[in-house]
């Protein structure tokens, strides 16, 4: 029914003021509530106290159970009203009118002026007593719903699932009643069972459910070493990393402050352990200077350097950590960054360019480390450096001294037989200030001669040219010239930081460089001419670029943007290095 509202109250100066509202619905609500159509205070008015139905034929009021209202001065409880009929509710008058062309029903509005202040605040509170409810009932009805939605139901549910059972499909499932959502890598293992990590009913993720999962994952300090320090009981691995509390980055914490709690006091937390104090990324002493890892060569067992066993140098090595200031590789390669990178005497055989950096460095998947340099994939590439003692030889084995001096007897032994025999005639690169040997006149024996300019040629491959160019060769003075001379193993440092975070992919735009010019700027090698020089720059360089606060030009870094909470495991750091 299309329904005039009119409100009548008086104005300022005595006359009464007008307000119409146009409705249409079906029924009307009368009452003290702020959502009735219909809002009327006063003494006595109920929340929910009648509803108007009906037409312009027959308009009836129906008020609920055990509430009245007056019509026409008599209380009733439901009735017709008819246009003239005046209806009182707690001091308000509803007088229904004459309704003008295009509405059903009219009916002036007239409310109690004399209303309270306490009925406006009574108006927005929730009575019980205006319900269908009493108190008792509805501490039953609430009560069983509690316990059947919030034990029965989920029990229910959860009970054949952890049996190994399927659930009904009229149950919910474990997402019903999650506490928030999971990261995606949790949630991709675990799935919609809360059991996956919940192992027990009502309890906490025990630490043995990560590790189930987190097999690699190892504790800040090891359980060796933890009663020497004052750190007390673990904590749980949920007490930092919290699921269904923040978003997916924040479950791995990054405040600084959580290191520096006792990084900063080292001497009191740490004790025996000696670990260095750190209270800040800032210059000594609140930062250490950096400490590099080593790859050295350790003393012989029980031999002198040199001894060989079973045809091979015995060559023991462990990683030594030592200060970037004195630190010195001993990784028996001779090399010279100076020469490689000066193309005076240096060009690469395509293009004749200088050599750069990523001719020889090729960065990894992980962007932290690169491809360890090898003989056969970076020196050999392109034909920079082909192991030919003449360029009719064939190419020498690489990495076995006994296979190399036999090959060269075998070329001399063959010329010798047969002069004429086709041999290889590819042109090799040379060494810088290589020269090619011319062969020495010999009025012996063919085979004698042969063997003569073998031994020749060998004894220069090792002492002079060729291995001796970048080796450290031990002649032996064996009178069994295959088993003379043996080559000290090369094993290069793969990881200067093992425990460290750096990303070189990051670096590889520096402010205005990039390329070879991002990487000298850290990387000073264009002086060096010493393969024992360690090119790692040390804590001023990095704070060149870097602070622990926002500051202009500079970029900010956290602990845990170098550093791990969780140490690498035994098998991560034994790949700190790599044998060529």
């Amino acid at each position: 029914m299309e329904v005039l509202l009119r409100q009548m109250r008086p104005g300022p100066d005595g006359a009464v003021e007008f307000q119409d509202t146009e409705l249409s619905a079906d029924a009307l609500s009368v009452g003290s509530g702020p959502d009735c159509t219909i809002q009327l205070l006063g003494e006595g008015v109920a929340p929910r106290h009648a509803t108007i139905r009906g037409g312009r034929e027959q308009l009836s009021i129906i008020c609920r159970r055990g509430r009245k209202v007056a019509l026409n001065g008599k209380p009733v409880g439901s009735a017709a009203i008819q246009v003239g009929d005046l209806v009182e509710i707690g001091g308000n008058r509803l007088r229904r009118v004459e309704p003008p062309a295009g509405f059903d029903v009219a009916i002036e509005v007239e409310a109690n002026t004399q209303v309270a202040a306490s009925a406006f605040e009574q108006a927005f509170r929730t009575d019980l007593s205006a319900t269908w409810l009493t108190k008792r009932s509805a501490a039953w009805v609430v009560g069983s719903l509690v316990l059947l939605l919030g034990l029965l139901v989920p029990y229910s549910s959860i009970a054949p699932q952890r049996a190994g059972r399927s659930i009904p499909a009229f149950l919910p499932s474990d997402q019903f009643w999650t506490a928030g959502t999971l990261i995606p890598a949790h949630e991709l293992a675990a799935g919609k069972r809360c059991g996956s990590c919940h192992e027990q009913l009502f309890g906490h993720v025990r630490d043995a459910a990560c590790k189930d999962c987190h097999k690699a994952i190892a504790d800040h300090v090891e359980d060796s070493k933890l009663h020497q320090t004052s750190l007390g009981e673990k904590q749980r691995c949920a007490e930092c990393h919290r699921e269904h509390h923040e978003s997916p980055a924040g479950l791995i914490i990054r405040d600084d402050q959580l290191c520096t709690d006792c990084h900063a006091k080292s001497d009191s937390k740490f004790g025996p352990l000696k670990v260095q104090p750190v209270s800040a990324f800032s210059p000594s002493p609140a930062h250490p200077a950096f400490t590099v890892s080593l790859v050295k060569p350790r003393a012989t067992r029980g031999e002198a350097p040199g001894v060989t066993e079973n045809g091979a140098v015995r060559v023991d090595w462990q990683v030594r950590r030592e200060p970037i200031a004195s630190a010195r590789e001993q990784s028996n390669l001779m090399f010279s960054h100076a020469q490689h990178l000066d193309p005076t005497h240096v060009t690469r055989t395509d293009d004749g360019g200088a050599l750069g950096c990523a001719d020889c460095h090729t960065p990894e998947p992980d962007g932290e480390h690169f491809v360890p340099v090898t003989m056969q994939r970076s020196c050999g590439t392109a034909g920079c450096h082909e192991l030919r003692f003449d360029p009719r030889a064939p190419q020498m084995p690489h990495g076995n001294p006994r296979d190399a001096i036999l090959l060269i007897q075998d070329y001399f032994v063959r010329r010798a037989v047969d002069p004429n025999k086709p041999l290889a005639t590819l042109e090799r690169r040379r060494l810088p200030d290589e020269d090619v040997q011319q062969e020495s006149p010999c009025a012996g024996p063919s085979f004698q001669c042969a063997l003569q300019r073998a031994q020749t040629e060998i004894e220069s491959q090792f002492k002079t040219r060729g291995c001796g160019g970048c080796h450290n060769v031990i002649d032996t003075h064996n009178n069994d010239l295959s088993a003379r001379f043996q080559v000290w193993p090369v094993r290069l440092t793969r990881d200067y930081f093992p425990d460290v975070r750096f990303s070189h992919q990051l670096h590889a735009v520096q402010k205005d460089k990039s390329g070879d010019a991002a990487c000298l700027s850290c990387h000073a090698v264009k002086k060096s001419d010493s393969s024992a020089d360690v090119f790692v720059p040390d804590l001023p360089k990095c704070l060149e670029c870097h602070s622990e606060r926002l500051q202009t030009d500079r970029v900010t870094l956290q602990c845990s943007s170098c550093h791990t909470y969780h140490p690498k495991t035994i098998i991560g750091r034994l790949r700190e290095a790599e044998v060529q």
